[in-house]
């Protein structure tokens, strides 16, 4: 009698964890619905992204700021030193393709390290010929963010630079560096588009860093330097706004992007401050809202009025969590267990 009634036990306790098991998974999968029906938003790019040189990014990044502004849930994979061909080589390994296909909106920055690299190169070339030194792209870029400490160093390169034959080299290097990077953008854009092509895509252009050198005679030559190198940039980035209807270039150097660039202390870190970054959320939020406006016009499709010929009717297909059917697919057994208990009682 005591083993009819463990065995009975056993069996109602199946039964119930069943029943259990079956009610967890449903509220559970409500809560993955609720979850899911909010805007997913996944930004990708270079320091930019990634809130370099802020005090707080959290709060401060442009990242924060504009998932915020449009009530996302924000996945942030900015990458400080990231380049267009390093992404978009990352991008075409599969890496990222459970993301790009869940998300409604992607944002982009990237490009600027790529024409960065170039100018520092350039200015390496020069510095290393005149004077025989073995210098690297950290060395110079130490230099211009640690100004105070260099400032011999920056004084020798301002004056290479300067020269018509040093200006003519760098527009040179930094333009070459600019078509390859278009045809990275390219590529990253097209590898998005292939693993989810409703998603909407807001690439920043670039700005110039040096914007505010332009008013002061010794550093002019490196702000119209820029300008030319980025608006020339920018212009080939309209080819990939070309891409889609989903596909913004976010025009962030009309807005003009504050830095970090203080000449009282020969700082000149090209990343945004928190106003800058303030500005690139303003100008990325104003773009979202002119997609999202013009999907939402977009005339609908008309309905189909074909008369289809009858079919046999079909049992409706239903789709299933597959842990309620494990759960379901539990109650024969416990029924079975009953049936062992009541057999032995008889």
């Amino acid at each position: 009698m005591k083993t009819t009634r463990r065995i009975l036990s056993v069996a109602l306790a199946m039964v119930l964890a069943v029943c259990m098991l079956t009610n967890v998974v449903f509220a559970d999968a409500n809560m993955l619905i609720s979850a899911m029906n909010s805007t997913t938003y996944l930004a990708l790019g270079d320091s930019i992204t990634a809130g370099y040189g802020l005090s707080d990014p959290d709060s401060e990044c442009f990242v924060s700021i504009f998932g915020d502004e449009i009530g996302a849930t924000t996945i942030n994979y900015g990458v400080s030193g990231l380049t267009a061909a390093t992404l978009s080589e990352t991008l075409a390994t599969g890496e990222y393709d459970t993301y790009l296909a869940m998300v409604d909106v992607v944002t982009l920055t990237i490009g600027g390290n790529d024409l960065m690299h170039a100018f520092y190169e350039y200015l390496l070339s020069l510095y290393n010929a005149a004077y025989g030194t073995e210098l690297t792209v950290t060395d110079v870029q130490t230099w211009f963010t640690d100004g105070t400490s260099y400032q011999q160093e920056i004084a020798t390169v301002m004056a290479l630079l300067t020269s018509d034959e040093g200006i003519a080299g760098a527009t040179a290097a930094v333009s070459t560096a600019a078509t390859t990077a278009l045809a990275d953008i390219q590529s990253i854009i097209t590898k998005i588009l292939t693993v989810n092509p409703d998603v909407v895509i807001l690439l920043a252009n670039q700005y110039n860093p040096y914007a505010s050198l332009a008013v002061l005679e010794d550093y002019a030559a490196i702000s119209n330097l820029f300008d030319t190198a980025v608006t020339a940039f920018n212009a080939l980035l309209t080819q990939v706004g070309a891409m889609g209807d989903n596909v913004v270039v976010v025009d962030v150097y009309s807005a003009g992007v504050a830095t970090n660039v203080n000449i009282l202390t020969m700082n000149f870190d090209f990343h945004p401050n928190a106003s800058g970054h303030a500005t690139i959320a303003e100008a990325m939020a104003t773009a979202y809202a002119s997609v999202s406006a013009s999907a939402e016009t977009e005339p609908e499709p008309e309905a189909d009025t074909t008369v289809a010929e009858s079919e046999p009717a079909t049992t409706p297909e239903t789709t299933e969590n597959p842990t309620t059917g494990i759960a379901i697919s539990l109650i024969p057994m416990a029924i079975a267990l009953a049936g062992v208990a009541l057999s032995k009682k008889k």
